[in-house]
């Protein structure tokens, strides 16, 4: 079975115990490390790519991802930077809201050096999200690491994934983002991430999934919280429903979703005679419909319960 990259930050979510006391339980979390592990915990081999630090927080990190299964073979160990936190405010409905501290920490100090030590063999697909993009050196070190893949042969998985709060330029967002879209092979938004990105090039969302498939990436998928789920190429547009569930927390839903949805696609490979590469698998409606609605699963199941890594589910729970 193909294996896969994740690419960019793990941090600590300090989550509220409850919706209305001030107390804060710390958990691991940071999205390409939620999918880390969740391929992890489903069967696959996942790995982080990302810098940790050498602090506490750093050590329980490193630590959780080794214990929940994650291959750290391609982390970077980081003495001088502290690890990032993010404090989340949960609603009534589960809903998140975050405050992040993230100031020269150890996940930003991820460089060429780190990537060029990935070795490609067996890699299905190469995961990022946009918080890599936020500062002028993660965003030059993440188009290094997409390029790389891409030479390759590796499939490149874009969660957009937006956290504005962490830009410190919001002007530079639409370009690098868009400059990332152009490299990318599947595209995870959001519907609110998609009307965003829509509205400032002053189209709709239907005419923006069409200019980023006119961009050359292979498929775009647009969650929408409990309403169906999006999934266009050049060659369909479907949507899917999915699971009604009561949310308890809703923190790493999307992230278990897409890990989910690539884990699918790559047993699919593993499974078929004929579709040898990520590449060929995605241009088959039934088995990309079959993946959404496996990962569909994944993110409802996540969302009733709380945290992030401990609320990724295995395949027996599922």
């Amino acid at each position: 079975m193909l294996s896969l990259v994740s690419y960019g930050e793990v941090l600590v979510d300090f989550l509220p115990s409850s919706v209305n006391k001030p107390s804060y339980i710390p958990l691991a979390g940071g999205a390409p490390a939620n999918v880390a592990v969740a391929y992890a915990k489903l069967g696959g081999t996942g790995y982080f790519a990302g810098g940790i630090s050498e602090d506490d927080f750093g050590n329980m990190l490193f630590q959780t991802l080794e214990d929940e299964g994650v291959d750290t073979v391609f982390v970077k160990r980081v003495k001088d930077a502290n690890t990032a936190i993010v404090l989340v405010s949960i609603d009534k409905s589960g809903e998140r809201s975050f405050n992040f501290y993230r100031h020269n920490t150890a996940d930003t100090k991820y460089g060429k050096a780190q990537v060029d030590k990935i070795t490609w063999l067996n890699v299905g697909v190469f995961h990022y999200c946009s918080n890599t993009l936020t500062n002028q050196f993660m965003y030059d070190e993440t188009i290094y690491a997409l390029n790389q893949a891409k030479a390759n042969n590796v499939a490149i998985s874009f969660d957009v994934n937006l956290r504005q709060q962490l830009w410190s330029d919001i002007t530079l967002l639409p370009e690098r983002i868009e400059a990332c879209l152009k490299k990318s092979d599947i595209i995870k938004l959001s519907r609110d991430e998609a009307k965003y990105l829509a509205e400032i090039k002053l189209i709709n969302v239907e005419e923006y999934i069409n200019y980023v498939l006119s961009l050359g990436t292979k498929l775009v998928i647009v969650t929408d919280g409990s309403y169906a789920v999006q999934v266009a190429s050049k060659s369909f547009s479907v949507m899917i429903d999915v699971p009604a569930i009561s949310p308890i927390d809703t923190t790493g839903a999307g992230d278990s979703f897409i890990s989910g949805f690539l884990f699918f696609l790559t047993n699919t490979i593993a499974d078929s005679k004929y579709l040898k590469t990520l590449f060929d698998v995605i241009n088959q409606q039934k088995e990309v419909s079959s993946a959404v609605l496996f990962g569909a699963k994944c993110g409802a199941f996540t969302c009733q319960k709380k945290g992030a890594f401990t609320a990724l589910p295995k395949l027996i729970d599922l």
